[in-house]
């Protein structure tokens, strides 16, 4: 019991074990600190996870009459492209949406509370869910300061995950031939280690996101890039503009021309500017600060839980009126077809 409120225990819904991939390994680290706020466990809702508890176990063993009690599961879900289907296997459940990325398009319930990674995705939620409860709630970046300054054995860095065809097949040849590049591919356990070698990171996500219809909905690299004392060059698409200042914290890439964005990462080879922020910028999204905004919301949500489950949600859908209807998408496809 905290502040008057019962502190329900948290359920972590993960498609499968992999932590492989950004959004999981994300909310892993909520996990851990809700683990340490009350309890907090992880359950898995595709296939079966040896070992692991799955979502049809969790269902069976908190039959839908006792949701709300004490001992009831608050369910946490995040994996964007399964977010409708889950909605809907939960619709009578307590359910927290923790938002890594935008641009699903599924409608968000006003009985289901949104806390979002960026304020990119805080803003885009305000707007297409404005009666939802909605809080910001950044990831968690730890800044490294060994060898921050020191000598580095990378000049730039380069992962193949996310990365634009321009930045793998134009820009990274161009400098291969005058500094030292090395290219990652596939997902790095430990990534901040390959950070620490390195003088600039190069990170151009944007039509990987494009591609996927979706957006970034955090940019936990370059963050982290910029933690570890690297000269970042980055799109600055979506989430990206949360924390990038281009002149100041570090370089925007795909700038005019190859030949621009060639000399611009040579420079900051050679004189490692803009320099990366301090320690102190990096507050935010400390495991402290992210783990006392996260006591202070979930007692916020476990009390809209109590009180919305006495009352309708009776504000008027502002969008209601202007989503077009599944034939009104059709006739505009037909125009856009026929470029008219």
């Amino acid at each position: 019991m905290a502040d008057g409120v019962a502190m329900r225990p948290l359920i972590f819904l993960f498609p499968d074990g992999r932590l492989d991939v950004g959004g999981n390994s994300a909310q892993a680290r909520f996990l851990t600190i809700c683990g340490t706020l009350r309890v907090a466990s992880a359950a898995y809702y595709r296939e079966r996870v040896e070992g692991g508890l799955h979502i049809d176990d969790v269902l069976a063993m908190h039959p839908i009459g006792a949701a709300g009690s004490t001992d009831a599961p608050i369910f946490v879900i995040h994996w964007g492209p399964d977010i409708a289907a889950l909605l809907e296997k939960l619709e009578r459940r307590d359910v927290i949406y923790v938002a890594h990325s935008t641009g699903w398009r599924m409608a968000m319930p006003p009985r289901v509370p949104i806390l979002c990674v960026s304020r990119h995705s805080m803003a885009y939620w305000g707007r297409h869910a404005p009666n939802s409860y909605i809080a910001y709630l950044p990831n968690i970046v730890e800044p490294g300061w060994p060898n921050y300054g020191g000598e580095r054995d990378i000049d730039v860095l380069v992962q193949v995950r996310k990365s634009s065809r321009y930045l793998l097949d134009r820009l990274v040849p161009a400098l291969q031939s005058q500094c030292r590049v090395t290219v990652l591919d596939g997902w790095v356990d430990d990534l901040s280690a390959w950070f620490r070698r390195s003088k600039v990171y190069l990170y151009d996500s944007l039509e990987h996101w494009a591609d996927v219809g979706a957006t970034e909905g955090f940019g936990l690299p370059p963050l982290e890039a910029l933690g570890q004392g690297c000269v970042v060059f980055s799109s600055l698409n979506d989430a990206l503009a949360d924390y990038l200042d281009p002149g100041f914290n570090c370089r925007k890439i795909r700038v005019h021309s190859l030949a621009w964005d060639v000399a611009a990462v040579l420079k900051a080879v050679q004189e490692r500017r803009p320099a990366p922020p301090l320690g102190a910028w990096f507050q935010n999204y400390s495991a402290q600060e992210v783990s006392a905004r996260l006591h202070t919301l979930l007692q916020d949500i476990e009390h809209f839980f109590t009180l919305t489950r006495l009352a309708d949600a009776d504000i008027e859908d502002l969008w209601a009126a202007r989503r077009p209807s599944p034939f009104q998408r059709a006739r505009r496809a037909v125009r856009v077809l026929a470029g008219t």
